[in-house]
C-alpha cells in the first residue's frame, strides 16, 4: 500500500470523522499534506512517519506523528503524536526539536502540548529545525525514541496554510 494512502487511512482511523473527502495537497520530502472536507468542515493535516526507531527488537503499531488545523473549531497547529503503543499511565513524552524540548501530556497510544501556544511553539521550532526526536516510555516499561526527519516540513505547513486559507 502506498505510504500517503497508508497515512490517510491511519488519520481517518484515529480522528473518527469516516465521511470527509480525502485530498493529497502533495508530498514534501518526507512529509505529506490533506485536505479533508465535507459541506461543513474543512481538516487540513500534515504527517510524517519517524526515521528510525528504537528500541528496534520491539513490536509496535502505527508511528506518526500529525500538525492539524481544523477550520471548525479554529483551531491550528495542533501537534499530535501517535506511538504505535499504550504509554504508561502518567507519563510525559519529552519530544525536542534540535535542541529545544517541549513536555507532552499522554493518553493511551498518543501525546499532546498541554496548550495551544506550546502547539505554535513547537511548530515554529519544526519549521526551522533539521529533526524531532520523540522519547516515550511504554506502560510495559520500554523506553523508545523516535527520530523524525523535518526535510519537507515547511513546505507541508504552507500547503496546509494555504489550504485551510490562513
Amino acid at each position: 500500500m502506498p505510504k500517503k494512502i497508508f497515512l490517510v487511512i491511519i488519520f481517518v482511523l484515529i480522528n473518527p470523522i469516516v465521511t470527509l473527502a480525502q485530498d493529497l495537497l502533495g508530498t514534501f520530502e518526507d512529509w505529506h499534506a490533506f485536505k479533508l472536507s465535507d459541506n461543513a468542515m474543512i481538516i487540513c493535516v500534515m504527517t510524517s512517519t519517524p526515521l528510525d526507531m528504537e528500541p528496534k527488537n520491539v513490536r509496535r503499531g502505527d508511528v506518526l506523528i500529525q500538525i492539524t488545523h481544523n477550520k471548525g473549531d479554529k483551531s491550528r497547529d495542533v501537534v499530535n503524536i501517535i506511538a504505535g503503543y499504550t504509554f504508561d499511565d502518567g507519563s510525559n513524552v519529552f519530544a525536542s526539536v534540535d535542541t529545544k524540548e517541549f513536555e507532552m501530556f499522554t493518553k493511551d497510544d498518543a501525546a499532546w502540548n498541554a496548550t495551544a501556544e506550546q502547539d505554535n511553539e513547537m511548530v515554529r521550532a519544526m519549521i526551522s529545525g533539521s529533526h524531532l526526536t520523540v522519547k516515550g516510555l511504554s506502560s510495559r516499561g520500554t523506553n523508545t525514541i523516535d527520530i523524525y526527519s523535518l526535510l519537507g516540513f515547511t513546505a507541508a505547513y504552507r500547503a496546509i496554510n494555504d489550504a485551510c486559507n490562513d
